[in-house]
């Protein structure tokens, strides 16, 4: 077959228009090699996206859309699925790149991976059926519920934007999960807004380290696990009330219990002790007697190196 090719391409070269032949074969060529077509699926339907510059800084440009919205109460995706085609069919093919409103050329001579001057629109008139998935492998799986773990991988994988809201509840969440550490207030170019919130007990928690590291042999916890306890407890009552984010879902709310019994009792007035029973019990009578006597005993016991760190 190879020799049958040769011979027809040097019969073809003889023929009138044999320019016009081989600009035509190098065209088709050029479209067999570009077939490939890219695909990503929410909730809300597929998009599908070319494998060319155009494409790739279009799938990107939802990609930072999703990411934008991870933390929005109304948003209505819970898992993201990105495909690949190696052989499309035809509707996949006219469907590529639709979510392109306008597309400025500038964008196609930027470095940048997404579309910064054209003009996209990902609204579900946009979006096809699962059902043009037919042959489409699957390569990759996001949960988009409001996590900590869930947001820093779809940002970090794609080098996505993260804007000072996202930043604030990303930080948030993951005070929640493992307590407070110093990188939110260190972090320049995404100042954490609730670091006020935190100061008194940031102030506590910089003790602990100094103690610990003059007396290094004293293993006692003199308060340590009650402030890390009382940072996340202020963290997930902040989620609750302002993000209506609540053990990694959205729910709507006001603030939780222990919010309002700190506004109630302040806890460092002596005379706030109240007679009456707590909410929530004896146990978290005790759990804010050992907050209090947190505030006065600094502890010796160093913090837990956490495996987790908030890269974002």
């Amino acid at each position: 077959m190879g020799l049958l090719k040769d011979w027809t391409v040097s019969w073809l070269s003889l023929l009138p228009g044999r320019e016009r032949t081989e600009q035509a074969g190098a065209s088709i060529a050029v479209d067999d090699e570009k077939k490939r077509m890219y695909a990503a699926a929410t909730d809300e339907g597929v998009l599908f996206f070319s494998d060319s510059p155009k494409g790739m800084k279009a799938r990107n440009t939802y990609l930072q859309h999703l990411a934008d919205g991870f933390f929005n109460f109304s948003k209505k995706t819970e898992t993201l699925k990105l495909y690949e085609i190696e052989i499309p069919i035809r509707p996949m093919a006219e469907l590529a790149d639709n979510c392109i409103d306008k597309l400025s050329k500038a964008d196609l001579r930027r470095d940048d991976a997404q579309l910064k001057k054209s003009v996209c629109s990902f609204t579900p008139e946009k979006m096809a059926g699962k059902e043009m998935l037919a042959g489409a492998v699957c390569t990759d799986k996001y949960d988009l519920r409001p996590d900590f773990n869930n947001f820093d991988r779809l940002t970090k994988d794609f080098g996505l934007g993260i804007s000072p809201r996202n930043y604030d509840v990303a930080a948030l969440l993951y005070i929640s999960e493992n307590g407070y550490v110093g990188l939110m207030e260190a972090d320049y170019f995404h100042p954490f807004s609730y670091q006020h919130e935190f100061r008194e007990l940031a102030e506590k928690l910089g003790d602990c380290i100094k103690v610990r590291r003059e007396a290094p042999l004293s293993a006692h916890d003199f308060g340590y696990a009650a402030l890390q306890t009382e940072a996340k407890m202020m963290a997930r009552d902040i989620l609750q009330s302002e993000f209506h984010i609540r053990d990694g879902e959205f729910r709507l709310g006001g603030r939780l219990n222990r919010t309002t019994e700190k506004v109630e009792t302040p806890e460092l007035t002596p005379h706030s002790h109240s007679k009456e029973s707590l909410t929530d019990g004896e146990s978290e009578k005790e759990e804010r007697k050992g907050r209090r006597t947190a505030k006065h005993v600094p502890p010796v016991t160093p913090p837990k190196k956490e495996k987790k760190q908030l890269i974002i």
